[in-house]
């Protein structure tokens, strides 16, 4: 068989036109669950077995490690079967390790040292923080997370400070350009780089030195993009610097899964590829193999509501499957009892593992009733994108102490570890040493050993520092002398006393802490296994810098994935929850309260993402009320349920209606969806989507009580009354009596609010 006929085998038309396509600008539309990996993988193998491009002259990048794992994997064993000997390591990376690659290289022509530290969030507002203090900026009027967000939104941009002040618009305030010059002072002293620097350090470098980026233009015969539509403008620009060359450019995406605007994603790079590549072939691959037919055409029907997508349409050959499962629940405590009792059930009724089952939602603060119940069932289950596994106490402390002995100059690492363990060396002891570095121009190491010289500190102090010099001095001669990972690792935590430490402390949290540490212990072993002579010291703390939570994702622990909806992209599971399907929450409150329809396509979007990681069952579930900020709030059924045809779910309802509702009968109870539909909502208008609330005319009056109290006069029905929080609305409904006394308030963007009168701060308008 040859090379054409083995990497088109077994596939569609589309997909085998997108392999065999390979010079020229491609846009391949992929759908949900339509082989786009497949699609990459056997592209690159045609090339590299066509011997149109050696396997280092192909750059593939994508979004997540675990995705390019995948793909390089994928394509290692389509090459090895189809007999191809490759002699160069293939370039499959996401954006960030592409430009780590670039910049191990070359970062010195940007006046940094060879081995440059990488900053997570937490080390770049710490950063931040100390620029804020040096520039007598109070972080209680101007938080440094806002500082923080404005400084990533410019890089994303690809705006240094300098470019900020010469734009023609006033994209930042001018203290925020302050900040970012003075942080970018301390990130360079440092010798160090923050996530958004990965890109923006290579952009510059490009950009600086037009005979490097012919170099690699040159080298990069084809580049392929995966997750197009997840580009931000800086990821849009390198693409583009590096496919000028060629021009053989394929990219892979689906505009209707783009879902991170909030971190820059800029959904116009994929809907206007045609503009900047005019001659560019269009394939679409619009068969999912994924899900049902009856998931498939559920998740259509609701994503062909937006304006701003192409034109495509997702059909499956699979079986119908079963109906959309929608539950409405009293409250979120019964919700997550019902996902929590429908596991345990169908487990028990030999319905897959505990792996199979995935709970998403669309804010982190709704997995905590969903863990209690199904701790209460004794249902194991692993929270993704809660505290990651690399910001740990613990294991920041430890790699702290490797980020200090191969960049002396990192001074964010020092002052989380110079104290740690206790060593006797306080707060104002390190504040000293870091005025004494800022008025020299010096790193805080070096500041340390300075101070100890001219004698700044009294003898015990001074001795105190002279052992931690001589601790991270011993430990930088060991990086060189024992430069295999797992070997450095236990002379780290031998000679720093910190696991001797935690083993005095016989407390429970020490002990977890320690399991914390036999597990990086893990980490570094699969390293050292799956990397050989490339698992260094410095390759490990850059890999670790840039794992996702998707990245940390273990699926040999059988147990049910709980996780927002923005992490699930890109997984597949048997069994889906969708929980919180309500107005207000899942589209978000935020979304609605702009005038535009574009957060609103975005929050569509993300419904569709979590519909078809679903293969074979879907539950979409939400309830009558809900507590959010310690107040019981009523909102309307998702519009995104409503937009599913009748015919492809199946509605049931556990829930009690309020009294207010009862009038109109069992309509509460039935298990037709016209218990929510109509006449308790009301059906969503075609111009806006907005669900009707309940008029004031349909509420029922309460029975009055003799001794009703003092509140109960002075809040009645239809009364005007002002939140300090909610703003102002119309009192809708009245039950209780004394200082049990409650309101249900209908406010401004038609949402129902329920409050204790003696606890509400209400005032009559």
């Amino acid at each position: 068989m040859d090379v054409l006929d083995f990497v088109t085998k077994d596939l569609n038309p589309p997909q085998k036109d997108a392999v065999v396509t390979l010079d020229g600008p491609v846009l391949i539309l992929a759908g949900a669950g339509s082989g786009k990996t497949r699609v990459l993988t056997h592209r690159m193998a045609h090339i590299i077995g066509q011997g149109v491009a050696s396997a280092d002259e192909i750059l593939c990048v994508t979004f997540t490690n675990k995705a390019a794992k995948e793909m390089e994997h994928r394509c290692y064993k389509i090459l090895a079967d189809m007999g191809a000997r490759i002699h160069s390591q293939l370039w499959i990376n996401t954006f960030h390790s592409f430009c780590v690659r670039i910049l191990r290289q070359h970062i010195t022509m940007l006046d940094y040292k060879p081995f440059f530290g990488i900053y997570d969030s937490s080390d770049t507002l710490s950063q931040i923080k100390k620029v804020m203090t040096a520039l007598d900026i109070n972080d209680k009027m101007y938080p440094a997370k806002n500082f923080q967000s404005r400084i990533s939104q410019a890089k994303m941009l690809g705006l240094t400070p300098e470019g900020l002040e010469k734009s023609s618009k006033r994209l930042m305030d001018q203290k925020t350009v302050e900040v970012y010059k003075a942080y970018e002072s301390e990130m360079r002293k440092a010798n160090s780089l923050d996530f958004d620097d990965l890109l923006m350090k290579t952009y510059e470098l490009f950009r600086m030195y037009p005979d490097l980026l012919k170099m690699y233009q040159e080298k990069f015969k084809y580049i392929m993009v995966d997750e197009y539509q997840d580009t931000n403008h800086i990821q849009y620009l390198l693409v583009q610097m590096l496919a000028k060359a060629h021009r053989n450019l394929c990219v892979v995406g689906d505009e209707d899964q783009s879902i991170y605007s909030w971190r820059g994603a800029d959904i116009k790079n994929i809907l206007d590829f045609e503009k900047d590549f005019p001659e560019a072939k269009i394939i679409k691959l619009e068969e999912n193999y994924r899900s049902t037919a009856n998931i498939v055409n559920a998740a259509t029907a609701v994503i062909k509501n937006n304006t701003e997508r192409k034109d495509k349409t997702l059909f499956t050959s699979n079986d119908a499957g079963d109906k959309i499962q929608v539950r409405e629940e009293k409250n979120e405590y019964d919700e997550a009892r019902f996902v929590a009792k429908n596991i345990q059930t169908m487990m028990n009724e030999g319905e897959g593992t505990y792996n199979d089952y995935a709970v998403f939602y669309r804010t982190n603060a709704q997995s905590r009733v969903l863990e209690e119940q199904l701790r209460t069932l004794a249902i194991p289950y692993r929270l993704v994108g809660g505290v990651r596994f690399y910001e740990r106490m613990e294991i920041k402390d430890i790699l702290s102490y490797m980020k200090l002995a191969i960049n002396p100059a990192d001074d964010i690492a020092l002052k989380r570890i110079i104290n740690v363990p206790a060593r006797g060396i306080g707060k104002t002891t390190i504040e000293k040493i870091e005025e004494f570095a800022s008025k020299r121009n010096i790193s805080m190491f070096e500041a340390a050993s300075k101070a100890c010289e001219e004698r700044i500190f009294n003898a015990g102090t001074t001795g105190k520092i002279r052992r931690f010099i001589e601790l991270m001095e011993e430990l930088q001669g060991s990086a060189v002398s024992f430069p295999k990972l797992s070997q450095y690792y236990a002379i780290v935590l031998d000679r720093s006393e910190y696991l001797l430490n935690l083993k005095k402390d016989e407390s429970p949290e020490a002990q977890a802490r320690i399991e914390n540490l036999e597990e990086l212990d893990n980490a570094i072993a699969q390293f050292e296994k799956e990397r050989g002579d490339e698992a260094t010291i410095r390759s490990f703390l850059e890999e670790m810098a840039l794992v996702s939570d998707v990245d940390t994702l273990n699926q040999e622990q059988n147990s049910v994935t709980l996780m927002t909806l923005h992490i699930s992209k890109g997984l597949e599971y048997p069994y889906v929850f969708v929980v919180g399907m309500e107005e207000n929450l899942f589209p978000s409150s935020r979304s609605l309260d702009n005038d535009g329809e574009e957060d609103v396509e975005e929050e569509r979007r993300l419904a569709y993402v979590g519909m078809t990681r679903a293969r074979k069952k879907l539950w979409l579930t939400f309830t009558k009320m809900r507590r959010v900020w310690g107040q019981e709030q009523m909102n309307p059924p998702s519009r995104f349920i409503q937009e599913i045809p009748q015919e492809l779910k199946d509605f049931k309802t556990a829930a009690e209606g309020p009294r207010f509702i009862n009038r109109y009968g069992s309509s509460s109870y039935d298990t037709d969806e016209s218990s929510y539909a109509s006449p308790r909502w009301g059906s969503l208008s075609s111009d806006r989507n907005k669900a009707r609330q309940p008029s004031f005319d349909d509420a029922q009056d309460f029975p009055d009580y003799e001794n009703e109290g003092s509140s109960k006069a002075a809040f009645s029905k239809g009364m005007r009354v002002r939140h300090p929080t909610f703003g102002a609305g119309t009192i809708y409904a009245t039950e209780g009596t004394g200082e049990n006394f409650k309101v249900s308030v209908m406010f401004t963007d038609n949402t129902v609010k329920k409050f204790v009168v003696k606890y509400a701060r209400l005032e009559r308008i």
